[in-house]
């Protein structure tokens, strides 16, 4: 663990169902009190809105108590900067006081997810995700898509992001320019999923900090702009067995990582709720703007909603470097969640034995009418209440009381744009 400066102070947390980060701060003095058992948190909080509002339909209110407990992994800390003092930030899951997990975790729910994999079908998942975003406050000209000019306007924060990073294990392996007026697009390594969704966490985190030491305003939010492309997630995910990859042979899905891509697709709404959870989130979803709003995979084809990426064919045909690109994402979503509803739709489609979905090596949006529905290509929800509507599996992937306080956070953003009208897009802006 680094060594700290005297006047260091300490915080504990992790993101919401909302994805914003939330946590208790301590003094450094009382890290290994901390460590040892954690720090008292409160039930509604991981129902707060981004607009810091609660849900009426909360299944919690002012009585209870949980408890935030640091995991086993590295903090990352945060250098001082004028007038803040350097703090070490510690990932939590959150737990009852015995320590067992609490239901509505979403990093406990991955854990569940992924063991259930294992248990299962012997299988592991590798992750690693890619976040646009757009930085405000950078001076000039945008610079032009994927140049070294618009890469080097932010270099120095991408250094300074990847020195807070790195010493956690949780380095990103990108950060260029992309389409948009000062938009920027960052990748993290592909790891254990667990990890993967840890530092994309720890990602956004530090590169809002650093923004805000450089005087600028790093966003997440899906459409900040309406004249502007929207900022995505892409989340790449392989199957393992056994420590060998199996998702993919001679360029090909294999029989169960076909199973698992349709049983996402099968089970679309109630993924959809856990990756694209926000108003905001559907001004951005619109065909040919390589969003993948249409429920098909597509090999290399960044129209559909999960791009295969077979890599090269190695030793006899494995594709060993291969992976699923799940499109359908966005920052408004918990990684955790997000990573956990894929697996329990994966997981029900193997279970089914579901035949592959159709490969789309085209555009979809080029078909006629008749060709994507003979393919099978039913349109997305159109708002967060009609997908909410047709989520139905949450429950049975995740439990009653989970499912009944992400019910209500997601009512809740809804109530939350109807109020605020056009100043939505604004506070979202500031808290994504």
């Amino acid at each position: 663990m680094p060594k700290l400066d005297a006047d260091a102070t300490g915080m504990i947390g992790n993101v919401d169902l909302s994805n914003v980060m939330r946590g208790r701060s301590f003094p450094i003095a009382r890290l290994d009190a901390m460590l040892a058992g954690g720090l008292p948190w409160v039930p509604a909080n991981i129902t707060l809105s981004p607009c810091n509002s609660l849900p009426a339909k909360s299944p919690f209110g002012p009585v209870g108590e949980t408890r935030l407990m640091a995991v086993d992994a590295p903090p990352i800390v945060f250098p001082a900067q004028e007038g803040l003092p350097t703090l070490q930030f510690h990932l939590a899951e959150i737990t009852h006081h015995d320590g067992t997990p609490w239901p509505v975790c979403p990093r406990s729910a991955l854990r569940a997810a992924l063991t259930a994999l294992k248990e299962e079908f012997g299988l592991d998942m590798k992750a690693g995700f890619e976040h646009e975003l757009y930085i405000e406050g950078l001076e000039g000209a945008p610079s032009p898509a994927f140049s070294l000019e618009g890469t080097r306007r932010v270099s120095d924060i991408a250094a300074r992001v990847n020195g807070i990073l790195a010493p956690a294990g949780a380095a990103l392996e990108q950060c260029v320019a992309e389409f948009g007026h000062y938009q920027f697009e960052i990748a993290g390594a592909v790891t254990d999923a667990l990890s993967a969704a840890d530092n994309a966490v720890l990602a956004l985190a530090a590169i809002r900090d650093q923004a805000r030491r450089a005087g600028l305003h790093a966003t997440f939010a899906p459409k900040p702009d309406p004249q502007q492309p929207g900022s995505g997630v892409h989340v790449h995910f392989s199957l393992w067995e056994a420590g060998a990859p199996v998702t993919a042979a001679g360029d090909a899905l294999t029989p169960r990582a076909a199973s698992f891509a349709a049983g996402i697709f099968a089970a679309l709404p109630s993924v959809l709720a856990c990756s694209i959870s926000n108003a905001n989130s559907y001004a951005r979803l619109a065909p040919s703007s390589w969003v993948g709003v249409f429920p098909c995979i597509g090999t290399r084809n960044r129209e559909a909603a999960i791009r295969i990426c077979p890599r090269a064919q190695g030793a006899g045909g494995v594709n060993a470097q291969a992976s699923m690109e799940y499109r359908l994402a966005d920052a408004t979503a918990n990684p955790y969640l997000m990573l956990a509803a894929l697996i329990h739709a994966g997981m029900d489609g193997m279970r089914a034995a579901l035949p592959s979905p159709p490969d789309v090596t085209v555009d979809p949006a080029t078909l006629s009418d008749t060709e994507r529905r003979d393919l099978g290509l039913d349109a997305l929800p159109s708002s967060p209440a009609q997908t909410l509507s047709r989520a139905d599996a949450l429950e049975r992937w995740f439990g009653q009381t989970f499912t009944a306080a992400f019910r209500a956070v997601r009512e809740n953003d809804i109530e939350d744009a109807a109020r605020l009208g056009e100043d939505y897009t604004r506070v979202m802006t500031r808290a994504i």
